[in-house]
């Protein structure tokens, strides 16, 4: 909502600025006064907001914005007041002065956004100083404030438009042009501060027109008017605090709404882990303590096969840790990948080789020209995951197939066994953490549901996908797909 009513003002300006065009002699001047009026109403307005902002995020674009603005205000102001309460002694150059106020402070906030973008960009640098920052804006106005008294006098002022005022229009074009150029690269809010850049071009090339154009009477009335442009400006800032403000609130509230998960997450890993962690635990606690009470009366093999026991618990128990905390990084999206383009033979066949598969038959075809841009660690964790996945669910004395084949511009790896399958309306769900689902004759088997999450999510990290499709004797095809890398 905030983003629009932003639009909006920016659009009424505009609107004012056309209507004085057309408006004839006296109502560009009107319209003049008005978007003036308005002007710094909304500069006092950009000022105040991002000022205030400023106190609570610390973003230094907010600082400068503010700064620039209230500088712009707050020096026409003073002017004016002074030139009501002060009887100058030297007539022409106060008329100087005033004339060049506007050009004045539009130039230092020229300056100020100037240096809005190279600022956005500068974690782990020394924060900007709030002081700094307004001691260069007020010293700036002071410098053209005298520039103008000791130049702008004699002819220059009797003509209503001097050299520096000649040279400070070139400037407020070039300047906002740049600013315009720097800001669009970055988008989002910063696309306003574009706008305003835009905006302060416009009203520079506008008062130069209006002060010099000796051209046909319509281009004098639209340069009047469209000196009154830096409205657009003004309404440009108020947009660029009010949708900087927005999308803080709006990222602030993603990030919450993300720890939340995160810890919703861990809190329900800790009660699986607890669950799963239990009977290992106990059955290498039993196995101890009766190997402890027999030890004398036991044999040497009897007491091998205690010992194996506990080995063989012992391998579990780690098991369950290790899945566990590959859940959590993953579901908290802080495993480090490096992708580089290799030939996809190597991860396929590591995931075989880290996988339990013990005795059972492995059928292996995987063919040897596909290259693509992997992190080959962790596709072949992903491998392992499915295969041992696969032999969890499927008789022992059946194989289990894995190839890997090109179709289209992807690589297709497939693990398929020999299992009852997965109904149709499981087969995306099987893909979500701690899925408890069991296919029949397999309900008493132990896991942490896991393994399928894992492997989608290292697939979607290589910009692929992972799906599970019926076999075409039973069972089901596991598939991880990753694009593949042109051979140049």
């Amino acid at each position: 909502m905030t983003k629009w009513k932003s639009y909006t003002g920016v659009a009424v300006v505009a609107v004012l600025v056309l209507v004085g065009v057309l408006a004839g002699d006296r109502g560009a001047v009107l319209m003049d006064g008005v978007i003036g009026g308005l002007a710094a109403g909304l500069f006092a307005a950009a000022a105040v907001f991002a000022l205030f902002a400023y106190g609570d995020r610390r973003d230094p674009a907010l600082l400068l914005v503010g700064v620039g603005a209230a500088a712009l205000v707050v020096h026409q102001t003073l002017l004016s007041v002074l030139f009501v309460i002060v009887e100058p002694t030297n007539a022409k150059a106060w008329v100087a002065l005033l004339g060049f106020a506007t050009l004045a402070g539009l130039l230092v906030l020229l300056g100020d956004l100037l240096i809005v973008v190279p600022w956005r960009e500068r974690r782990g640098r020394p924060p900007l100083q709030p002081m700094l920052v307004i001691v260069a804006s007020v010293a700036g106005l002071v410098v053209l404030d005298v520039l103008a008294v000791t130049t702008e006098t004699g002819e220059a002022v009797a003509q209503g438009f001097g050299n520096l005022d000649r040279l400070a229009t070139l400037v407020l074009v070039v300047g906002g042009l740049i600013v315009m150029v720097r800001s669009l690269r970055w988008g989002g809010r910063f696309g306003w501060v574009a706008a305003a850049g835009l905006a302060v071009a416009i009203a520079g090339a506008a008062t130069y027109v209006e002060n010099t154009a000796d051209a046909e009477h319509w281009l004098r009335i639209a340069g009047r008017a469209a000196a009154g442009v830096q409205g657009l400006a003004a309404a440009a800032l108020v947009a660029f605090v009010a949708v900087g403000m927005q999308m803080e609130s709006t990222r602030s509230r993603r990030t919450t709404d993300r720890a939340t998960q995160v810890m919703e997450g861990r809190a329900e890993i800790a009660s699986i882990v607890a669950h799963d962690v239990r009977g290992p635990a106990g059955t290498i606690r039993s196995v101890a303590g009766s190997l402890r009470t027999s030890y004398q009366r036991l044999g040497d093999p009897e007491r091998l096969e205690f010992v194996g026991m506990i080995e063989q618990e012992s391998l579990r128990l780690l098991r369950v840790a290790d899945q566990m905390s590959l859940g959590l990084k993953t579901d908290a999206g802080t495993l480090a990948f490096t992708f580089v383009v290799r030939d996809l033979e190597g991860p396929v066949l590591q995931g075989l080789h880290d996988a339990d598969a013990g005795d059972r038959e492995m059928r292996v075809g995987v063919d040897t020209d596909l290259r693509a841009s992997v992190d080959a660690r962790w596709l072949a964790e992903a491998v392992r995951q499915g295969i041992e996945n696969a032999l969890k669910f499927s008789p022992p004395e059946t194989p289990i197939d894995l190839r890997a084949r090109r179709e289209g511009d992807a690589a297709v790896i497939e693990i398929e066994d020999r299992g009852p399958g997965i109904p149709a309306e499981m087969q995306e769900r099987v893909f979500e953490k701690f899925c408890r689902w069991r296919p029949y004759g397999y309900e008493d088997k132990s896991g942490s549901g896991l393994g399928l999450f894992i492997t989608r999510s290292i697939a979607r990290e290589h910009k692929g996908a992972a799906t599970v499709v019926d076999g075409p004797d039973g069972g089901t095809i596991l598939q991880i797909r990753v694009p593949l890398e042109e051979a140049t």
